[in-house]
């Protein structure tokens, strides 16, 4: 059709700029995929896709982050006055500083080992980024601020991340000593904080929101791409597999387009996450109680 034709003549130009750019841009990568490491990325997705994505979604990603932060945390809304006014009402447990160095332990053990591997760069993965954004949730200084809890909140639609990665672990470059361990141990580490934070009351827990599942999503995506993509192009390494797709034969059978399947599996899983899991266990878990005010005695009468 003249149309289609014309459309692809405009488009073309940009697209082959675009795609040249990435590949000035990139290191110098293989075109074949070695699948039995996971580190190394290749030309699996080609070039002018990765440009795509990173025009388009990144685009899409500012905008949609920019607005459902608004709609979600305006002036006025529930979440808006929530976030202003809470205040915890007990000073931090033991079992609270416990977990927070279990995490810091469990983070520099990771660290140390990517620095082994001349890997630091994967310390950018979304379940170590997970790792550190509750260490800062929870030693935040002030508590009555709305950062901690909005960090927390966000956090809560995310979770899905950890567990995919207990049930379908790639340990395919793992050989350090307490490497495979230290996996489980973190990824074990970030379900099992943020029950405890529920259950101390020392952290908000916003109502269920699809404006505010939404924001989760677009600052998930936005963080992919592009900062994530960017990373994983000037490294030549497979950050979060922008490369190439995890050893799940799924997949692996849908060829370049597996990212796209990721970010709806993604967008789905912050809803499932949300409303069910987390709902779930607010359902049967108790809350711990503030202790009660201590009884000032009445001064005695001098006779």
């Amino acid at each position: 059709m003249p149309l289609v034709s014309l459309l692809n003549g405009l488009w073309d130009p940009v697209a082959s700029r675009l795609e040249n750019w990435i590949v000035s841009f990139a290191a110098k990568l293989p075109v074949e995929t070695d699948w039995t490491q996971s580190i190394q990325g290749s030309w699996y997705v080609h070039p002018r896709q990765h440009a795509i994505e990173i025009v388009f979604l990144s685009s899409a990603f500012v905008c949609a982050s920019a607005y459902f932060l608004r709609r979600a945390l305006r002036p006025g809304t529930l979440n808006y006055k929530l976030l202003s006014n809470f205040s915890p009402p007990t000073p931090p447990s033991l079992t609270e500083k416990v977990m927070v160095g279990s995490l810091i332990a469990s983070l520099g053990l990771t660290l140390t080992h990517k620095i082994m591997r001349d890997s630091v760069l994967f310390m950018l993965q979304p379940c170590h980024m997970s790792a550190l954004l509750l260490i800062l949730t929870m030693t935040f200084p002030d508590k009555r601020s709305p950062i901690p809890h909005l960090f927390f909140n966000i956090y809560l639609h995310t979770q899905w991340g950890a567990i995919g990665a207990l049930v379908f672990p790639d340990l395919r470059d793992h050989y350090l000593i307490g490497e495979t361990f230290n996996f489980f141990a973190e990824h074990i580490l970030i379900l099992l904080a943020p029950i405890y934070m529920i259950y101390s009351n020392r952290y908000l827990v916003l109502p269920t929101s699809r404006d505010l599942a939404l924001l989760s999503f677009s600052i998930y995506g936005f963080f992919h791409s592009p900062v994530l993509h960017f990373f994983a192009l000037k490294s030549g390494l497979n950050l979060n597999y922008l490369f190439t797709p995890p050893p799940i034969k799924l997949l692996i059978q849908l060829g370049p387009f597996y990212r796209i399947t990721l970010y709806g599996t993604a967008l789905v899983a912050m809803f499932v996450t949300r409303y069910g899991l987390v709902n779930g266990i607010m359902a049967v878990l108790p809350r711990k109680e503030a202790p009660a005010p201590k009884k000032i005695s009445a001064p005695k009468k001098i006779q």
